[in-house]
């Protein structure tokens, strides 16, 4: 996580900054198509790019506002994702980038982000796939790999284009508005609420078994005996209704207040590092002391059986440990950003990714130099066995409780991003304009949170923790392909733009080769979650067609048609009208003609 002293100031000038955007009038008005101040302001601050937003090499140059890529969602778990906002709205105007991160807030940032909730989730899903710990271990360290080799490509990316909206500018520039409009339309209504559904089913895991281990170790029982017993009576849709309730109160907790979300998330944040540290730490120290401690996970031949593993199954090993990894794609946040970006960038990814790959290897070794590889591979607790094996019974609920809030507050730091990802589309015509609403009272965008924790819940309800990370992951690595494609085809398009930062180009072409593979192998070992995400994915192109490539048609039509039946005076569906076909500015005729009003929610 970031230094403190960093992390508060630049949070709480957030939350600031979001107020003087949404008080432009005095209370109980907004108006964002009349002031240029929000405007400017969203556009080059939050806002993904859009088609129309396509500008020469020369103007990106000029681009104002604070570097910004929209995250994938597993990658939100801690306030060191969320969106830079300038620190005022002059500097969202003004021409250039504020160079205040350092090669330590480069740091933070890589290892805060990357170091999350997956850490207590994932070493069970990787284990169970290709069966030994000399294995797992190999897929922690690959996976690390692929995260840095991809890191270093977005590295090349945000400093050639260091613009707001990440992979829809550099989709939009590389390939046009359809593969851009696309990857915003997964992005709101599959990636973010499936990073949202993953962290919470996480923390229904945890909390539902701190409360019946809690419950029936106080009977009398042997340790073990109760352990079982409690774990065999635990209903199996009590997880998923605690992990709705997680969706609830932090969709609440943004709803009420800015700030109150981020003071949440500075704690929780805390909690989390905290949780990983005594973990490596004190795993390892028992390794040093003790050997296995009567585990047997490092007895034998580490390796047995990894040839007869099949390639699906090492493919869905690598989603789980990538999804721990999640976060090195926020590079993005700092290159546009960094005092010395030449200097500096190559050393936050050469010096952080590799921390984060050690720091996820010891804490695999020590779950297996404390708990036998078979309650590894099948425990979605394995944080809370690893604790109630080292410390009891109050050990284990101690534990868990950690890596319940850690969860909560991963859950609550993508909801905070992302109902701003949904707020800015909407203000930019991408979906329906209520979901850009804005309370007047709490001056929160509260449409879009409900939007979120609608679609977070109906994906809780299907979908355990593996099967939503293999939904979210194909989702994912299609993207992460084609960004990293898009960098191979602007080197021979456009080799004119200036890149402060530049990869071999056998560096992108790796990453396609892998992505391409992660991408395609699920298909074969988890069809149902693999179609169900490409189906998703297509759902975009319909929206396409009428918002973009046939949007001023349609918006006419329709709007001609309601207005001749004269139907807004008969039946009252003039609202409906302009919620369904919203437009934006500049195609023809006046934008807040198509708009719902903004008023309180």
């Amino acid at each position: 996580m970031r230094p403190r002293s960093y992390s508060l100031v630049h949070e709480r000038q957030q939350a600031q900054d979001l107020d003087e955007a949404f008080e432009l009038d005095g209370p109980g008005e907004f108006e964002p198509y009349d002031s240029h101040e929000l405007d400017t302001f969203l556009h080059h601050s939050t806002s993904p790019q859009s088609d129309d937003d396509e500008r020469s090499g020369d103007e990106q140059d000029l681009l104002p506002g604070a570097h910004h890529r929209d995250p994938s969602t597993v990658s939100l778990f801690s306030l060191d994702s969320i969106p830079m906002i300038p620190l005022s709205l002059s500097q969202a105007r003004g021409p250039d980038l504020q160079k205040k991160v350092s090669l330590v807030n480069g740091l933070a940032l890589v290892i805060g982000s990357m170091i999350g909730s997956g850490l207590f989730s994932s070493p069970g899903p990787v284990l169970e796939s290709v069966g030994a710990p000399g294995t797992s271990l190999v897929i922690w360290l690959v996976s690390g790999i692929i995260a840095m080799v991809g890191a270093l490509c977005y590295a090349e990316l945000g400093s050639m284009l260091p613009m707001n909206g990440g992979e829809t500018v550099y989709l939009n520039r590389a390939f046009g508005s359809l593969v851009s409009f696309v990857f915003e339309f997964v992005n709101i209504f599959v990636q973010k609420p499936g990073s949202v559904a993953i962290v919470s089913v996480i923390f229904g895991e945890y909390v539902s078994r701190i409360v019946f281990h809690t419950y029936f170790f106080s009977t009398p029982h042997d340790s073990d005996a109760a352990a079982e017993l409690a774990d065999s009576v635990i209903p199996p849709y009590l997880p998923k209704l605690i992990a709705m309730l997680c969706v609830v109160l932090v969709s609440v907790i943004n709803a009420l207040s800015v700030k109150a979300g981020i003071r949440a998330q500075d704690i929780l944040t805390v909690l989390k590092v905290l949780a990983a540290t005594v973990i490596a730490v004190v795993g390892l120290v028992i390794l040093a002391r003790d050997g296995s401690r009567g585990s047997h996970s490092f007895d034998g031949d580490l390796f047995a059986g990894y040839n007869e593993v099949s390639f699906g199954q090492y493919t869905l090993a690598l989603y789980s440990g990538l999804w721990a990894y999640d976060g090195w794609n926020n590079l993005n946040y700092v290159s546009g950003e960094m005092k010395d970006p030449n200097r500096d960038l190559p050393r936050v990814i050469f010096i952080g990714i590799p921390t984060v790959i050690m720091f996820y290897l010891f804490s695999n070794i020590a779950y297996l130099a404390v708990l036998p590889s078979n309650v590894v591979a099948h425990t979605n607790t394995v944080a809370m066995d690893f604790g109630k094996k080292l410390f009891g019974t109050a050990g284990g609920i101690l534990f868990a409780l950690c890596v319940a809030l850690s969860c909560f507050g991963t859950a609550n730091a993508t909801v905070f991003t992302s109902s701003r990802i949904v707020f800015v589309s909407a203000k930019q015509g991408h979906i329906p304009a209520f979901f850009g609403k804005v309370s007047s009272k709490r001056q929160t965008p509260q449409a879009a949170i409900v939007l979120l924790a609608v679609l977070s819940m109906i994906m809780i309800i299907p979908g355990s923790f593996k099967t939503l990370v293999n939904f979210y992951s194909v989702c994912a690595w299609l993207f992460y392909f084609l960004a990293v494609l898009a960098l191979i085809v602007l080197r021979f398009k456009e080799p004119e733009l200036k890149r402060p930062y530049k990869v071999w180009l056998s560096t992108p072409v790796l990453f396609c080769i892998v992505a391409l593979f992660l991408f395609v192998m699920p298909f074969v070992e988890a069809p149902m979650e693999s179609f169900a995400a490409l189906g998703f994915t297509a759902l975009a192109i319909p929206f396409w067609l009428v918002r973009v490539k046939y949007g001023e048609q349609v918006g006419q039509f329709w709007n001609g048609l309601v207005t001749k039946l004269n139907c807004h005076e008969r039946c009252g569906c003039l609202p409906w009208h302009r919620i369904l076909f919203w437009k934006r500015g500049g195609e023809g005729y006046e934008r807040q003609h198509m708009m719902a009003e903004v008023d309180d929610v």
